[in-house]
């Protein structure tokens, strides 16, 4: 897909997300209803909103904590890797120095 089709389908799904949101308050405020219960209503669709933004972020946040322990844990686990390799590589070092030593005395 290109991008301007990309940009295109983008505008589109926009231009379609503002036109619901246009046409639910343009019920809200077409309605019969009291003052009251127009407010009741706008109080009640606020809320659930809030709440949706609230589940998603909370998604996310459980994701970034999840993918940094990820992350975490990979580390650590190269780290222990590359240490045990490196004791085991030094005491090589050492044995052979002291061949050594020995060969030449």
């Amino acid at each position: 897909m290109s991008d301007n089709e990309s940009g295109t389908i983008k505008g589109i799904f926009i231009g379609f997300a503002l036109g619901l949101v246009a046409g639910a308050v343009a019920a809200l405020f077409l309605t019969t209803k009291t003052g009251e219960e127009l407010r009741a209503d706008i109080k009640k669709i606020t809320k659930d909103i809030a709440d949706k933004v609230e589940q998603k972020a909370s998604r996310i946040k459980n994701l970034t904590k999840e993918k940094y322990n990820e992350v975490i844990n990979s580390v650590v686990s190269s780290y222990e890797k590359v240490k045990d390799l490196t004791e085991k590589e030094i005491e090589f070092i050492k044995k052979v120095i002291s061949e050594q030593k020995d060969v030449t005395k």
